[in-house]
């Protein structure tokens, strides 16, 4: 297991990747223009749950179509954590 690798909370398993270079869409914000990142997509193997992570430094251009559709960052989405029962029974 890499250092760098994610670990699913709920499952703990490590995740696998699934996608290098994922590109995604930080919106404009206040003072801040619209920015893309690329990351790497990561998926536990038991959940599928999803995320990304890794990123670098901004893309200075608009990406091109070879990079395919933009995760959009949501900064009005909740930040609630998602319950699963599983985590009812931890003894942490």
């Amino acid at each position: 297991m890499s250092a760098l690798t994610p670990i699913c909370v709920l499952c703990r398993l490590e995740m696998r990747c699934v996608k290098n270079d994922r590109l995604v869409r930080d919106p404009e914000t206040n003072q801040f223009s619209s920015t893309y990142w690329l990351g790497d997509e990561f998926q536990c193997p038991v959940c599928s749950i999803r995320i990304v992570t890794g990123f670098g430094k901004p893309m200075v251009m608009s990406p091109g179509p070879e990079y395919g559709e933009a995760l959009q960052f949501d900064y009005e989405r909740p930040r609630e954590p998602a319950v699963d029962a599983r985590q009812e029974g931890d003894a942490e």
